[in-house]
């Protein structure tokens, strides 16, 4: 072996390899959140930058507008003037959605930038003859340089001014406000308003607003570079969205007026329609950052579940009303440049590599590599009990050709035992590392105890051939057990014990157990049909099934060892295939089993009886089929006879009880049940004559 150790050089050359690689991917980590913080640093100073000359126009823009009023330039009922100073603010500030005024009386005047092709002018007040309020909306189309009248529309209309936010807002304060609103009279975006009381010589003659859509905003964050999928948003402190560069504002213009909804909320946000936004409402929840207790700059490296996508999400407070601005900006944006460059410095790696030591790792390969590899997976077959795997690996070095011999001699030894144990058994408990010693568990656990009908005289009759016709029965229903996720514990000449919920728990135990015992039957029926062809003996079976808890684990002692269930529900089980014959039934299971199947089964009550052995009274039922595979069981009448029978016999009603069983013999065409109850009742005297009647029977044998 020393004289194949020198192609051990491959392992210099791949560990510098990978450190070399693991510099690079620190290194370019490093820069790309250096380059995320420097793009987001941008994105923020542009967004304050701008934000800022947004509200300090509108705010300058309001106080001129205050102060033509209160210096007497116009009269605030001065409809011509006003209405040119309204349509030339608009047409000076293209940000600018309104600007109003609304007066003591609630009557509203106001221009609107109903988009980038038309103003408004916008009038509510009582109509020169009639009562309530009428609106007046005067269209003009914006040419080059100029504005163009198209159409005046008059219609009933309830707006009043005095009864909105920002009048009632700046009315409150006296001061200049900023406020959140919806409601205009012609349409419901979510804007913010800057609003005043305008007093002229001492006396309150409105409020003046100037209102800013928040589609206006979104129009300016689309115009963002963030990465080349990333998206920003403008968060409230209360986790609404105020501005998004993902909105398509051009695109809501089209929309009819008030379809719009007011306010879009965080915690609605949906993989749907914005998956940047549901990015950030993850990282914040994943993070349990509340956007109310943001106060400086928060980076979020955050990772997609099910995904190996990754997120820079950083928030930074802006300096207005609690506003938070949130980028998102995928990690591929940037990593597809340095994951190319990534790729051509392995390449260059891997070629070095192979060029400086491809006839060491040859030879490394095929010498000690690959036999010592092969022979590993022989030990996880000998490990995982799947002796049948176990071959031969020929190798030139003496010592992994002895190694290798030695492994086949051992598995062959345990295959020689296989045959005495329940192989998956032993898979399981070795995978799980139980300990070969005596001990064990209380479960709660699904038993099954199966038993062939007249085998003693069958094995009388047949002598030696019952062997294989044995073996054959007893190897298809330790596949069906199997099958369906359950252990066999032993057999007990044609019997068999199985067991479900260990060592591997199951969540639906009883249903697994059920659904065994109706495929054991249906393999029954079909070695019945080929037995038919070939006239051989048919088989027929009794099945007892039972849940409950139980002790699970190595019985016995330090010499010898079985991993069994016991207990009194597995007694019960016994107990339930034994009664099989008395009602004349193929499966019966107790009341913890049928509780547990539920609705997934179909099952008719059989009895309540006191097996031997037990005092208490257990309900018994008959397994019929699952729900929806009862393959010509319906319709089910002579089931629901039986049940109503066996109630009337609890009820000491003996005339109803015998007619019911007899209903029921009738429509299933002889019922062997139904016949045992009719039995019973003949041959006993009148319940009324009986104290404590309750209907129980007393088993007295097993």
């Amino acid at each position: 072996m020393r004289s194949v150790l020198s192609a051990m050089i491959i392992f210099t050359g791949v560990a510098t390899a990978l450190l070399v690689h693991s510099v690079w991917t620190f290194t370019s980590g490093r820069n790309l959140r250096e380059v995320v913080t420097q793009l987001n640093r941008q994105i923020v100073t542009s967004v304050r930058h701008d934000l800022a000359d947004l509200l300090a126009g509108a705010e300058a823009a309001r106080e001129a507008l205050r102060t033509i009023f209160f210096q007497g330039v116009i009269e605030a009922r001065d409809e011509a003037r006003r209405e040119f100073i309204f349509l030339s603010l608009l047409q000076s500030n293209p940000s600018f959605s309104w600007v109003v005024l609304g007066f003591p009386n609630g009557d509203f005047f106001g221009a609107q930038k109903a988009s980038d092709s038309e103003i408004r002018m916008v009038e509510v007040r009582p109509p020169e003859n009639g009562d309530g309020l009428e609106m007046r909306v005067d269209r003009y189309r914006i040419v080059t340089d100029d504005i163009e009248f198209r159409e005046r529309l008059v219609e009933p209309h309830g707006y009043r001014a005095t009864g909105q936010p920002w009048f009632a807002t700046a009315f409150a304060a006296g001061r200049p406000v900023w406020t959140e609103v919806s409601d205009f009279p012609t349409r419901t975006r979510p804007a913010i308003a800057t609003a005043t009381r305008l007093v002229v010589y001492q006396e309150f003659v409105g409020v003046i607003a100037i209102a800013i859509e928040l589609e206006r905003i979104s129009r300016f964050l689309e115009g963002l570079t963030v990465g080349k999928t990333g998206a920003a948003y403008i968060l409230s402190s209360d986790g609404r969205v105020i501005a998004s560069s993902q909105a398509s504002g051009t695109a809501a213009d089209n929309l009819p007026e008030r379809e719009m909804p007011s306010w879009r909320r965080l915690a609605e946000a949906g993989a749907g329609d914005e998956p940047m936004l549901s990015v950030t409402l993850n990282a914040l929840r994943r993070q349990r950052i509340l956007l109310e207790a943001i106060d400086d700059t928060t980076e979020i490296e955050y990772r997609q579940p099910g995904s190996d996508a990754t997120y820079f999400v950083t928030l930074t407070p802006l300096p207005f009303e609690g506003w938070t601005i949130a980028t998102v900006i995928p990690a591929e944006d940037f990593l597809g440049d340095v994951a190319e460059n990534t790729r051509r410095l392995v390449w260059a790696l891997i070629f070095f590599v192979i060029v400086v030591a491809a006839g060491g790792t040859l030879l490394g390969n095929l010498v000690i590599v690959n036999p010592i590899r092969r022979i590993i997976g022989q030990l996880r077959h000998v490990e995982k009990f799947m002796l049948e795997r176990i071959e031969r690996v020929p190798s030139p070095l003496a010592e992994l050709e002895r190694l290798s011999g030695g492994l086949v001699q051992m598995g062959q030894g345990l295959a020689s035992f296989q045959k005495f144990l329940p192989t998956e058994l032993v898979r399981v408990l070795v995978a799980q590392g139980v300990a070969a010693r005596p001990g064990g568990e209380r479960r709660e656990l699904t038993v099954m105890f199966t038993d062939l009908v007249g085998f003693t005289s069958l094995s009388e009759r047949l002598g030696h051939d019952i062997v294989p016709l044995l073996a054959g029965y007893l190897g298809r229903m330790s596949e069906v057990v199997e099958k369906e996720g359950g252990t066999v514990d032993k057999f007990i000449g044609d019997a068999v014990m199985a067991f479900w919920g260990a060592p591997l728990s199951m969540q639906d135990h009883a249903l697994a157990a059920c659904r065994a015992a109706l495929a054991g039957q249906r393999l029954l029926a079909s070695m019945r049909r080929e037995a038919t062809r070939t006239g051989a003996p048919e088989l027929h079976m009794r099945i007892g099934l039972n849940t409950g808890r139980m002790l699970v684990g190595n019985i016995g002692s330090e010499a010898r060892l079985n991993y069994t269930v016991i207990g009194d529900p597995v007694n019960l089980a016994s107990r339930l295939e034994a009664l099989n014959k008395l009602y004349g039934t193929a499966i019966l299971i107790g009341p913890e089993t049928r509780r547990q199947a539920g609705d997934a089964i179909i099952v008719r009550h059989v009895d309540r009886v006191a097996v031997y052995g037990r005092d208490e009274p257990v309900d018994v039922f008959e397994l019929l089929g699952m729900a929806g595979e009862t393959d010509g069981l319906m319709p089910l009448g002579w089931v629901r006879a039986y049940e109503e029978g066996l109630a009337l016999y609890f009820a000491a009603d003996w005339a109803g009880a015998t007619r019911a069983f007899a209903e029921a013999d009738r429509l299933r065409g002889g019922d062997p049940a139904a016949q045992a109850m009719l039995a019973r009742i003949r041959a006993r005297p009148n319940p009324a004559s009986e104290d404590g009647w309750s209907g129980v029977e007393v088993l007295v044998e097993k």
